[in-house]
């Protein structure tokens, strides 16, 4: 595994003490079920647990980890997602049984693809099922609370509707990576060309047993990535929780998706 970049002393930022010690945390526990369990299907299955595990000690509490499927009040449906990161403040699934939920897109912040061995593969069927997420995710309804004001009558408060076209945050998380660059920098290319190849996106591709992060900058084309080598679950988890302060929270619109009632005689 590849050394992860340390930093000590007075100078210490508490911030990434704090997210360091919880790398330690997955790390070790990701080394230990390694071991026990090291066949290859295991490992994907291993990681997102262990990411799981991480998220939902350090996100803020009106966020829940899930897994399963989005739609849209349009009828898209995504493929079945690893790790749904989604509201749980304002908003719930609209379905859930046996460990796997329905999500409307509204309610989904970011998800995560999780795989045992990251090839161009399946670095392509990733990015697949991350652009068709991006369209279930492009048109979100939501109800508004606001306050009318009058000169003449005293204030008010009313919902109004309105469509968001921001999609959920999509990563792509793999405990190896294979024939994608024997080193960082030509890994970040080959990242590039597949993201350049038909447009497509993705927030952030972290490979576990490299210490990799590779996030990209947004609105840019041709792609560039920032990122790096060590500490890529630390990168990974700072990435999204600073993301997560930019996701509006905002109550759903149930009308969208529930047959409207039957007008009164």
């Amino acid at each position: 595994m590849a050394k992860r970049a340390t930093s000590s002393g007075a100078g210490s930022s508490p911030h990434l003490s704090y997210m360091s010690a919880l790398q330690d945390i997955a790390d070790q526990s990701q080394r230990e079920l390694g071991r026990m369990m090291p066949h290859a299907g295991e490992r994907g299955r291993i990681a997102e647990e262990i990411i799981k595990s991480v998220l939902s000690r350090t996100l803020p509490k009106r966020f829940s980890i899930g897994t399963g499927v989005v739609i849209s009040a349009h009828g898209d449906v995504s493929r079945q997602t690893d790790i749904v990161i989604y509201d749980n403040f304002f908003n719930s699934p609209l379905l859930s049984e046996f460990g796997a939920c329905l999500f409307p897109a509204e309610i989904v912040f970011a998800t995560i693809e999780v795989k045992s061995v990251l090839t161009k593969r399946e670095l392509r069927t990733s990015m697949d099922a991350i652009m068709q997420m991006r369209k279930v995710g492009s048109q979100k309804k939501y109800v508004v609370p606001v306050t009318i004001s009058d000169v003449a009558k005293p204030s008010r408060t009313a919902t109004v509707r309105y469509t968001e076209k921001t999609p959920p945050r999509n990563y792509i998380v793999a405990f190896a990576q294979k024939g994608l660059g024997p080193n960082y920098q030509r890994f970040c290319e080959k990242l590039r060309a597949c993201l350049d190849e038909d447009h497509s996106h993705v927030h952030g591709v972290c490979i576990l047993d490299e210490g990799w992060f590779a996030g990209r900058r947004a609105y840019k084309r041709p792609a560039e990535l920032f990122g790096g080598e060590g500490n890529g679950l630390l990168q990974l988890y700072s990435h999204i929780l600073k993301a997560q302060q930019n996701f509006a929270v905002h109550a759903m619109d149930l009308d969208a998706y529930l047959p409207k009632e039957p007008s009164q005689v």
